[in-house]
Order: C-alpha cells, then structure tokens, then sequence
C-alpha cells in the first residue's frame, strides 16, 4: 500500500514534516538533545525489564516475549533509517496521523538509526524522545551499526565495522558534544533488548538470528538472555538472499563459520523460548523498492524493511527510495509504503547532504555533470561532510564561491518554507562577508517567518541594517510586517511603513500595511487614505473588511498570512528584492 501525498490532507502534514526537518539543522543543539533524550531513555530502561514496551506485557530483558498486542490497534515496525530525518519523521507523522489523537501509536524500531551521516544525532533524538514520552508502547531494537560502538577494535577483525553515530561529521567545536553522546549510546545500547517474539510467532531483529549450531547448546531462553556473543548475532549475522541460510559474522558466535538453515534456526528458537516462531521481520538491507519479501524463505515468512528514502545508485536505476514500514493489524501483516515528493526531499537534502561518494570527490576538478538540481548545490554537498574545513578554511578566506553556496541554499530553503534551516545558511553566508547586507536581509525575513520566536532577532537585524542605510525602504517595511504579525504592534508597525512611503512613495504593499495599522488603531480616517494611495500604485492585497480595528480574528489571521508573503529579501546576491510570495 502506498500513501498518496497528494492529497490536500496529506500536504498538510507534510508542511508540519517540512517545519520539523529543518528545526534539526542546528547540529549543537541537536546533539543536545540527543543527550538529553538518551539519558531519559537509560532512566527508563534501567528502572526494570518492564519500562520498555510494558503494554505488550513483555517477558526477558534482551530477547522480549510480547504476550498481548492490541489487534484494534496498529502495530507499525520501522526499518533501517541511517540518518534519514526526512524519511523518519515523515513515516512518524502519518504513523501519528492514522493513529489519532490522545493514543501514543505502537512503534518497533529494528535498529541502525545512525549511519555516520549529518543526520545521525537528530534520528535519535527523535526516536529516543518518542521512547521516553510513551515507553510503554515502544519497542527500541539494537541493530549492528549500535550495538558496534561496544566492542573493541579486536572484534572486527574480518569484517568491516559498519559506519555509525561515532563517525558523524561535526565541527571540531562540537567534537567532545558527540563523543559524550557515544557513550551514552554506548551504555544504553548494552541495556536495550536484540529481539523481540510477537504473540503470532513473529520475530523482529534487525539482521538475522543465531545459528542452530550455536542454538543447540542453550537450554532456555534464561541462558540465551547470559551469552552476549549469541545475542551479537540478532544484529550482525546475515540471511542470504537466495537460499534459506543464515550466513555467520566473524564478529558475533562462536563455531564453524558457515551457512545453516534458516528454518532450522527458527525451531530452535521454539524449543527455547516455548512458543512457535514461525516467521521474521528485519531490516538491515536496504531494499531498492523500501522493502523485500524473501520468497525462497517460504511464502510470508521473512520480510525486509527500509525506512530511508536515500538517493539510489544509478547502476540500479537511480532516482529515491520509497521509505517503507511494517503494519500488523489484526493478525495481518502489511507494508505501507511512501513516496516523498522531490520538492520536500531536496529542502532535506540542503539541511542534511548526504554523504558524497569517493568517485565524486576524485572529479571534483572536472566538470559536474548536469543533474536536475542546480550547481551551488552540488557544490554545497561537496563542502557540507567537512564542516570544519567549510567554517575555518572556506569561510575565513571570504570565498565568494562559498558564500553564493550558503544563499542560494538559503533562497530555496526560503521557498520551501523551511525558515531554520535558511536562517542557518543565510547565517553561514554572512559569515563570509560582514558587508553582505542581503544576507542579513534575508535571514530577517526568515526570522520572522518563523513567528514569535524570531521576531526580535528579526528587528536586530533590520536595525542594524539602518545603521548603514536609513532610508532603505525594503528594511523598514519587513521590520513593521514583524510588528504587526508578531507582536500586534499597530504602532510600532504604523511607524515603519510610514518611513517605508516616505522612501519609496508608489510602495503599494507599504501604503497597504500603513492602512491596516490605522485600522486596527482605530484610525478610520488614516486608514482610509492609506488603503486609497496602496490602490492608487496597484497593491495586490485585498482590503480588510473594516476600517475600525474591528476585523474579525480569522480573516484577521488570513490578512497576517498574506502580509507575511509581501515581505521582501533577496532572490540573489545583489538583486533588487522582491515578495516572498515569487519564491
């Protein structure tokens, strides 16, 4: 089943999804709250074997046996994220959507959140902060790239140890913020569970389980929970992808490293545990189509899940993965499916790049090939995986090509609407030229785009902006959209636009503006002959309903809105500026 995001309900989360994504940019105080989150969740899971999934009833501290899951209700499995905070908190938001209001939905994550991208530290806080706020109907899975930061070097000897949280790219200043997250991790991911067997016979693991070889030796399921080496291969033993085997890693087990059946493993399981397991949902590879139902493993036996909605590579056929989840209802399980519009994926992709391949790198002197996103961002991917370099070499040296990089990111991450993660650009390219006044502009209009929060960072800047043009009619008029909108300062706002017409007298939306702020002090008078002059010079805006400051809230609401969209920045560097609404 795919989710159509077409639909005007769907549009409507997705901007919600959109407002999320790029309030992670901020890599500081998203290791912040990484942290924070992973000590609740020690908290939490330290408290006793029933803190996690409580509601599920569930027996066994490592491998879980879930004795009740609600068949009313949906029980939603997550796969493979990788640092994918679109697909992730897309997938939870249509998760939260289906399961309405004042109900925690009940979530299985399978591991590997983190995969040494920018978007590590944000996919576990999201998925940790959720964990904590509703611990009793959420299951947290340890997959191989988690379960990796425990061992030592010498545990890897022959197979290569997976890209993890360890290896995400963050500046120098924010090197100790992300080795002290490590080991919190660390700590957690030695007290999270490996497994789990649903009441169906279902078992979810991120990768595979131990081998019948290693299994014949357990008793129950008591010594299993004792034998950290046997747990290890939940997440680091594979399956194979054409016949029915489980494939042994050098990293977890003991034994002769070679395939056993598969079916074999499963009855093992039976006779420790007691119960019937009868099939198995992963994640670990990373389906083109989002997920993969193995047939040769029997028909609806073992099922595949990925989550991230990465760029595939063209020598598979190119273009995105679809993000894919597991539902059980009612005895039956299904994949839903999502397609995430290019639109909103590209807004993701400026605040997380993802990282660059090698072959890339090597041909960064040639000439990038034509795709269909334009060159600065191209070049912007290039710059982001070495964010230290970017900020001390780059920057310091008031690269011009780096500064074209950070605003013509922060332009398009102004269209989409994306108002952290273009501040955060526009920041970034001011940083490269002080004298950059549509940089500063810019990063005021997304100020106050964001409302409330942003309102006085937003007249900082358009102050200062005033200190080095007065008469700059553009800066004034943005600096009274804020009052208005913000702070409902009609008078404030009144003396804005009025220096906004004295500049420019034929500024339509500024006459516009100087009558609404007359309205809503009860001016009829002034409002009267503002709202003339702005339909005199051609204004777009639609004339309130009463000139008396007796507008009622919602079309209120709506005339804010509008004004919001008639505040100016800077399409390119050294262009006139024009309405938000043209982005």
């Amino acid at each position: 089943m795919t989710v159509d995001l077409t639909e005007p309900r769907a549009k409507l989360i997705l901007e919600r999804v959109r407002q999320r994504v790029a309030m992670w940019g901020d890599t500081g105080r998203t290791l912040h709250r990484a942290f924070a989150a992973v000590q609740a969740a020690n908290q939490l899971v330290g408290s006793g074997p029933g803190a996690m999934g409580a509601e599920f009833r569930p027996i066994g501290r490592r491998v879980l046996r879930l004795n009740e899951i609600s068949e009313e209700e949906a029980f939603w499995i997550i796969g493979d994220v990788r640092g994918d905070v679109l697909a992730l908190e897309t997938v939870l938001a249509f998760i939260d959507e289906a399961t309405g209001r004042g109900r925690s939905p009940q979530i299985v994550f399978l591991g590997d959140l983190a995969a040494g991208t920018l978007g590590d530290a944000a996919c576990l806080a999201i998925a940790l902060e959720r964990f904590a706020a509703a611990p009793s109907r959420t299951i947290f899975i340890a997959g191989d790239r988690e379960l990796a930061l425990t061992l030592e070097n010498e545990k890897a000897t022959d197979d290569r140890r997976p890209r993890g949280l360890a290896d995400m790219p963050v500046p120098d200043a924010l090197q100790n913020s992300l080795r002290n997250l490590v080991r919190a991790i660390s700590e957690l991911v030695e007290k999270i569970p490996v497994a789990a067997i649903c009441p169906d016979g279902m078992l979810l693991a991120h990768s595979a389980l131990p081998r019948e070889s290693i299994l014949a030796a357990i008793e129950n399921a008591q010594t299993l929970e004792s034998q950290p080496n046997v747990l290890r291969a939940f997440a680091f033993d594979r399956l194979h992808p054409r016949e029915s085997q489980v494939i042994p890693s050098a990293i977890s087990g003991e034994g002769p490293a070679k395939p056993e059946d598969f079916a074999k493993s499963l009855q093992s399981l039976n006779r420790i545990f007691e119960i019937p397991v009868v099939r198995m949902v992963r994640g670990h590879d990373a389906a083109p189509e989002g997920h993969r139902w193995f047939r040769n493993y029997g028909d609806g036996v073992l099922l595949t899940i990925t989550t991230m909605a990465d760029e595939l590579p063209i020598e598979i056929g190119g273009s995105r993965r679809k993000p894919s989840v597991a539902r059980l209802k009612s005895k039956r399980l299904r994949v839903v499916r999502f397609e995430i519009p290019e639109s909103i994926a590209i807004v993701a992709q400026q605040i997380f790049p993802n990282q660059p391949a090698v072959t890339h790198k090597e041909n960064s002197s040639a000439t990038p090939p034509q795709t269909s996103a334009p060159e600065p961002f191209s070049l912007a991917m290039d710059s982001e995986p070495n964010l230290t370099k970017l900020s001390t070499t780059v920057v310091s040296t008031n690269d011009l090509q780096a500064i074209k990089i950070h605003f013509e990111r922060g332009v398009r991450l102004l269209a989409a609407s994306a108002w952290t993660g273009a501040r955060q650009a526009f920041q970034e390219a001011a940083n490269s030229d002080k004298n950059a006044h549509e940089c500063l502009m810019n990063e005021a209009v997304a100020c106050l785009s964001l409302g409330l929060p942003g309102h006085q960072d937003a007249l900082r800047l358009c102050r200062g902006l005033l200190q080095s043009d007065a008469a700059n009619a553009w800066v004034h008029f943005n600096m009274g959209v804020s009052y208005l909108t913000n702070e409902r300062n009609p008078i404030e706002a009144g003396r804005a636009f009025r220096a906004a017409t004295q500049s420019v007298p034929q500024f339509a939306d500024a006459w516009w503006a100087l009558g609404l702020a007359f309205s809503l002090r009860g001016d009829r008078r002034g409002a009267a002959e503002a709202l003339a002059k702005a339909a005199e010079y051609g204004c777009q805006l639609s004339m309130p309903s009463s000139l008396v400051g007796t507008i009622p809230a919602r079309e209120l609401t709506s005339i804010f809105e509008a004004l919001r969209s008639r505040v100016l920045y800077h399409p390119a560097l050294t262009s006139p500026p024009v309405p938000l609404s043209q982005a």
